[in-house]
């Protein structure tokens, strides 16, 4: 299936929240703007650049957190910025990235002399003008490469300019969420725009307070698109059949009756969805205050949220105890949360098998699970098998049109019994926000850009007439 191509990148938030009961409202603090950004992994130690960690220490010195910028003055070139974390992210580019003329005058050459090439290339040191990226190793590449750097050379500016307006010191009113819905408000979610605006966001006055706030929910969010009774998604056309009844069986537990117990009053407890986001990583470090986003949007149901995978534990999460062991948390009576750092086959066995599962109940995310990359091609193939077995819906998203096409095509290789139930589309609630992959500039992606969906095969048993 063939998307409009997104040029752009990935983000992912950590930060700490605090509640405004006053008026009823949660604003990220000061301190947590200035560590959200985390930047993406180059490619030789991770297995994607769109799953995103720090290189950086999360403290930031008071003389820095007392900088202001001004909204017209967001621009510095990265190794001269006042922001110690930028100049950090120069430096890195200078130590791990690549001068695109220097790797395009080696490409061309034989074999036996191209490991002499690259030993002399050298790393980008040259700070563009424009966009403030180191992208080049000298003036003189830079110069005859300016024509293709020009092709996303706007896009690296308004990163730049995003990561500064970040830790500018301002005031961020586009941080201050709203608290629960009245039970006569109705949310739309065609798009970011009507979402913000009927879900009660403070106004969105620039694009950039947009790509920071759409690059924070946007785990909590499109998780939400695929069920809430105002989703973006269609049927017969991205839901097929199969997914039309698997979102259905979701919605009983999401929009279910309320019953009165025998009091006449107290409303009898509703149904757990159980939410499992396996291969977690940056979806698990979101402040656990973000996903009451997710819980606003259905007030009758109570979530628990489970983050599995190796990753799934942020350092700052693992409450006294043993490193690395499983735990659970509660934001309240509604929202609670399991970190779980197993490998999913090995959790679902654990669990006792697949009869552990209900569809009307349980629900799988992958978020940029990475099936195709060939470090995890193999660890991911019992993983999805036992996803299979569940019979539950299972999501998955990537960080762009390529990275979706290569994840299905390698699924599709696993040559196990499936049954679509989401066509691969662009996700209405993708981050609009854009990062950088430090080893080479010119790739950009948003996260959560495609989603697409399958769930175990179902097979109908049906009883024909005896013969009269």
């Amino acid at each position: 299936m063939m998307f409009a191509r997104a040029h752009s990148l990935l983000p992912t938030f950590r930060g700490a929240l605090r509640i405004r009961p006053r008026h009823g409202l949660f604003s990220v603090s000061e301190s947590a703007v200035m560590r959200t950004t985390r930047t993406p992994l180059l490619r030789n130690t991770a297995l994607s650049f769109a799953r995103p960690l720090s290189f950086f220490s999360p403290s930031t010195p008071e003389s820095e957190k007392a900088t202001i910028f001004s909204p017209k003055k967001l621009f510095y070139p990265l190794s001269k910025s006042p922001v110690r974390e930028m100049r950090d992210r120069a430096a890195l580019i200078n130590n791990y990235g690549v001068c695109p003329v220097c790797e395009e005058d080696a490409r061309p050459t034989a074999d036996a002399n191209k490991q002499q090439h690259d030993y002399k290339r050298t790393a980008p040191k040259y700070e563009c003008p424009d966009c403030g990226y180191p992208t080049h190793c000298s003036k003189e590449h830079y110069l005859k490469g300016k024509a293709d750097h020009d092709k996303y050379c706007a896009a690296l500016r308004e990163a730049n300019e995003d990561e500064h307006d970040l830790r500018s010191g301002r005031k961020m009113s586009e941080f201050e969420f709203p608290g629960p819905q009245g039970f006569d408000e109705t949310v739309n979610m065609a798009n970011w725009d009507i979402f913000f605006y009927t879900r009660g966001f403070p106004s969105m006055d620039t694009d950039r307070s947009m790509r920071h706030v759409s690059k924070l929910l946007t785990y909590p969010i499109t998780i939400a698109s695929v069920f809430h009774q105002s989703s973006p998604l269609k049927v017969d056309k991205e839901i097929t059949p199969e997914g039309l009844r698997s979102i259905a069986a979701l919605r009983t537990t999401l929009y279910p009756r309320q019953e009165l117990a025998k009091d006449g009053v107290t409303f009898l407890p509703t149904d757990t969805l159980r939410i499992y986001l396996v291969g977690a990583r940056a979806e698990a470090s979101l402040p656990p205050h973000i996903w009451l986003q997710l819980a606003h949007l259905f007030p009758q149901t109570p979530f628990h949220v489970y983050f599995i995978g190796p990753e799934a534990i942020p350092a700052r999460e693992v409450p006294t105890g043993e490193p690395g062991e499983p735990f659970s948390t509660s934001l309240d009576a509604r929202l609670t949360f399991t970190y779980d750092p197993s490998l999913y086959h090995d959790y679902h066995d654990r669990l006792g098998g697949a009869n552990n599962f209900d569809p009307y109940r349980d629900v799988f995310f992958l978020f940029s699970p990475g099936f195709a990359q060939p470090p995890t091609r193999d660890v991911w193939q019992p993983s999805v098998a036992r996803l299979l077995e569940t019979k539950c819906a299972v999501f998955v998203t990537g960080f762009d049109e390529e990275d979706v096409n290569a994840d299905i095509k390698a699924f599709e290789q696993y040559h196990m019994e499936y049954d679509w139930i989401l066509k691969p589309r662009e996700n209405t609630f993708r981050s609009l926000k854009r990062d950088v992959n430090l080893e080479d500039v010119r790739q950009q992606i948003f996260a959560n850009w495609g989603i697409w969906g399958f769930r175990g095969k179902r097979y109908e048993v049906t009883q024909e007439e005896a013969e009269k």
